[in-house]
């Protein structure tokens, strides 16, 4: 006879298939889904190094977006204008708008950064 620990039933051929079968399909689904998982880890990390070479490469660009800035001379607005522009704001006794001294393309490009990052930040959430 079987002791208390042990216990003995009678499951016909076909069931003890069956179950074997189900058993054995879930473990290898298992296996599967930890699969997935370790490549999703791995991927992770991946996107993790391209974020920081994407900052590094961003962070380079506005370095040299920067040096040729300063290297390159700053267009002067021509006097016939200012003139202009004093002609006609002394005839008209408004105030006259803000006129750029410098045309710089950084706050331009600044900008569209900007833009883009709270694209990236809306598409990451």
């Amino acid at each position: 006879m079987a002791s208390a620990e042990e216990l003995f039933i009678s499951v016909s051929p076909q069931f003890y298939r069956q179950s074997k079968s189900s058993g054995l399909m879930s473990q290898a689904e298992l296996l599967h889904s930890l699969k997935h998982l370790r490549n999703l880890s791995v991927l992770a990390r991946q996107k993790n190094d391209l974020r920081k070479n994407f900052h590094k490469l961003l962070s380079s660009t506005l370095k040299q977006i920067n040096a040729i800035q300063d290297k390159m001379p700053t267009p002067q607005i021509p006097k016939t204008i200012l003139r202009h522009e004093e002609q006609l704001s002394k005839s008209k006794l408004e105030p006259r708008p803000e006129v750029k001294k410098t045309f710089s393309k950084r706050d331009e490009i600044e900008e569209e950064l900007l833009l883009i990052q709270a694209k990236l930040k809306e598409l990451n959430s």
